[in-house]
């Protein structure tokens, strides 16, 4: 069984017309504010509240949760928010978006905030009573934002110290599968500071199978230790990291135990490994991520030659340090002020590394800064500067950032506080990365089949395809395919519909194992519509589950019918209206789905069909299910006398090729017209500046040079190798040997087709009378 996958006409043409749009004078780029986030990608929460915000999770949908404290009887309670995609507190989470914890009258504060399997909010940190010590401090919450009262004692689990005067706080949640959670912070006595990590049940009792009796608590051996940060790697291990004291200087402190709680002797030296950055600096790592070669990425500050920096180590799975990131493992960077320090680490497709925390000097702002895969600078993140490779964000005061996180849709999220009166909880959002799956499938041949074909990490095709996918039980007829998640378990699936020549038919095939099928064959428009069909994906309601978009072939009308798949399988309309502005058409229309306005939501596209012009509509993705309008008018996708000549539209597909953030339009001549690739800046679109778009495209050219050739080609986008820029895939058109050319969008630029490409033969090369449809 193949792997599962890991985790976007007319009769009488009316001339098309351009709508006013909000302005936006400047693109985003990948690393940059995004517009679409708050006001100007900032989003500032109860400010004058005294609130702040220490921890953040990203929900599926593009929700984040965000936990800190808020002023309360005794001190300040535990805050818990959660934030729409637009910037907003959702008002259906807690009262009002907000949530508060308070453990019984003292000070309490939240480090750690995080999502078990069944979704509930599990929030960690601590709880000092009155004069007292600080204790352990556990709440959960449910996905509605309401203590969670089969949790410990009314939702809440308090845990001190084993010695009286003596302080333990949490600082790191890990949930497990079974529902429990494992703790990890640090234990201080006489001011010395030592790790500890211990695990919860799904009742909130002290689970005493892990460690001994339910805790494991160390040192390093040196002056004294404090743990900021845990995560798991693949086998299920937990790495530890903070810092320990030698002397006067502090080191970056790692430890590795396994999932019972026991110190990994293969790790470092005895499980833990400590080290400094460079010669004469003082470390303390604040943030541990795992790539996807299952190396350990740990990021904090470093302090000494160039001042205080953020600091960045990468160690291979024994605790040695990997030679091919930085000089030696390490790396010392910062986003262009004097004081620097990095709270939090994400890494991207690709190997690609995001910092989160904060610059200045003297005044403190959030900052990001994204590194490559070997630990330079990235000039692709925030290439505008003005340092590129970091992006410095200011509210207005003193902002401390304290978490990163990326979403589903790749937009990265940093949560902090306002430090300087009167306070506040402050959100940025930055554009993140493409938002496209890495799969492809094709379609095309007379046996009902579609090929699914998985890239290399470096982006190339399979010359074999991954699965051979099928839902029709083999009829003499070709298929469409679109690529997304449908069922959200984060791994994407393919959405197959039938091409002409039999009763129309849409199904979904689990990539779990290319074989279950998430939806059984149904009859989208009832009737037995013959004609064919297309199909494109995304999530247009940001739930993290993709609807899929269907729509009829040749002899239908211009209608456009959005579906989505719920838990209990069921397949409901949720939204049904024409395409194309006029309902008296019958060549059909094709359909692509992507985020060509940046704001976070994709947005969909409508090209004419048979005997229609290349006309397309751009409809607002935010609008689809409820009324849709129009991104901008109608516009013809080929310029010039293109726009006369080809009479049976074009096809269509979408996504950000050039990394700015918003998806570009990809169109493909249709049948009758030439194998040529159009590709539309989705910035200059969404901006209403179509004319500009055609001037000076993206990139134009003829597949395989050849102008005379009247097949047309089918396009398809997706980010086969993992960088910030998606991938065009041309399918081969009618007429000709089946076969796929795959376009990196690196090299995607100007006029003339791309010197470096991938051919790929499919379908043992067959003629195929309708060519190969890939999506």
């Amino acid at each position: 069984m193949p792997p599962p996958r890991t985790a976007d006409r007319t009769r009488s043409r009316p001339a098309p017309r351009l709508e006013a749009l909000e302005a936006r004078e400047v693109p985003a780029e990948v690393g940059a504010l995004d517009p679409s986030f708050g006001a100007g990608g900032l989003a500032s929460l109860n400010v004058g509240g005294g609130d702040g915000a220490y921890a953040a999770v990203a929900l599926g949908d593009g929700r984040v949760v965000v936990a800190g404290f808020t002023p309360g009887v005794g001190g300040v309670d535990f805050l818990v928010e959660r934030v729409n995609p637009d910037g907003s507190l959702d008002p259906t989470f807690g009262t009002g978006g907000r949530a508060t914890i308070d453990f019984g009258g003292g000070s309490d504060a939240a480090r750690a905030v995080a999502l078990d399997p069944a979704g509930n909010i599990l929030v960690g940190g601590k709880s000092t009573p009155g004069l007292g010590n600080d204790r352990v401090a556990v709440a959960r919450l449910t996905p509605n934002g309401m203590i969670d009262a089969t949790f410990g004692l009314a939702g809440r689990v308090i845990l001190p110290a084993p010695v009286i005067g003596q302080d333990i706080e949490a600082r790191s949640l890990l949930p497990e599968a079974n529902g429990g959670v494992v703790v990890a912070g640090t234990l201080t006595a006489g001011g010395v500071g030592r790790f500890t990590i211990g695990r919860l049940t799904s009742t909130g009792a002290i689970d005493p199978t892990f460690g001994t009796a339910g805790n494991t608590t160390f040192s390093f051996g040196f002056l004294g230790d404090r743990l900021y940060e845990a995560t798991r790697d693949a086998a299920g291990n937990i790495v530890l990291v903070g810092e320990t004291q030698v002397g006067a200087v502090y080191r970056f402190a790692v430890a590795r135990l396994t999932p019972g709680g026991v110190l990994d002797g293969t790790f470092g030296i005895g499980g833990k490994a400590w080290f400094n950055l460079a010669a004469g600096t003082s470390d303390s790592a604040s943030a541990v991520a795992v790539d996807a070669a299952g190396r350990l990425v740990i990021a904090g500050t470093s302090s000494g030659p160039g001042g205080l920096l953020m600091g960045v180590a990468r160690l291979n799975g024994n605790g040695a340090p990997d030679g091919t990131f930085g000089t030696g493992g390490v790396v010392r960077t910062g986003a262009g002020g004097g004081f620097n320090q990095a709270s939090s680490v994400v890494i991207q497709p690709g190997g690609r590394i995001v910092l989160g925390g904060i610059t200045g000097g003297p005044a403190i702002d959030f900052a990001a800064v994204g590194l490559t895969p070997t630990g330079a600078l990235d000039p692709a993140f925030n290439p505008a500067g003005p340092t590129p490779g970091a992006t410095v964000i200011d509210f207005g005061g003193t902002d401390i950032g304290h978490a990163l996180v990326q979403s589903a849709d790749g937009r990265l999220v940093v949560a902090g506080t306002r430090e300087a009166a009167p306070g506040g909880v402050e959100l940025a959002r930055l554009i993140g990365d493409v938002e496209k799956g890495t799969a492809v499938a094709a379609g095309g041949v007379a046996d009902g089949t579609a090929a699914l074909l998985d890239p290399t990490p470096a982006g190339a095709l399979p010359g074999t395809p991954t699965a051979t996918l099928t839902a029709f039980g083999g009829p003499a007829v070709n298929v469409r395919t679109a690529v997304a998640d449908v069922n959200g378990d984060e791994i994407d699936d393919v959405i197959l519909i039938t091409g002409p020549g039999t009763p129309l038919r849409v199904a979904v095939v689990s990539g779990a194992d290319n074989v279950t099928l998430l939806v059984a064959p149904f009859d989208p428009f009832g009737g037995d519509f013959a004609g064919g069909g297309f199909v494109s994906a995304g999530d247009f309601d940001h739930d993290g589950r993709a609807e899929f978009v269907v729509s009829p072939d040749v002899s239908g009308g211009p209608r456009v019918t959005v579906f989505s798949r719920r838990p209990d399988g069921s397949t409901p309309v949720r939204a049904n209206f024409f395409g194309i502005d006029d309902p008296d058409f019958r060549g059909g229309a094709r359909t692509a789905v992507g985020d060509v306005d940046g704001d976070g939501t994709p947005d969909l596209l409508v090209a004419a069909g048979f005997g229609g012009g290349p006309r397309v509509a751009v409809f607002r993705g935010a609008s689809v299910l409820s009324s849709p309008t129009r991104l901008v008018g109608d516009f013809f996708a080929f310029p010039g006398t293109d726009a006369v000549n080809l009479r049976n539209g074009a096809f269509v597909a979408a996504g950000d090729v050039t990394g700015d953030g918003f998806a570009d339009l990809a169109f493909g001549g249709g049948p009758g017209g030439a194998p040529r690739v159009f590709l539309l800046s989705g910035a200059l679109v969404a901006a209403g500046d179509v004319d500009g778009a055609q001037a000076a495209p993206v990139s134009n050219f003829f597949v395989g040079g050849n102008a005379a050739d009247r097949g047309g080609v089918r396009v398809a986008v997706a980010d086969l190798d993992g960088d910030t820029r998606a991938e065009v895939v041309a399918g081969s058109g009618e007429g000709v040997a089946a076969g796929l050319r795959a376009y990196l969008g690196k090299n995607l630029s100007g006029t003339g087709e791309p010197a470096t490409f991938q051919d790929l033969t499919l379908f043992g090369g067959t003629t195929l009378p309708g060519g190969v449809f890939v999506g």
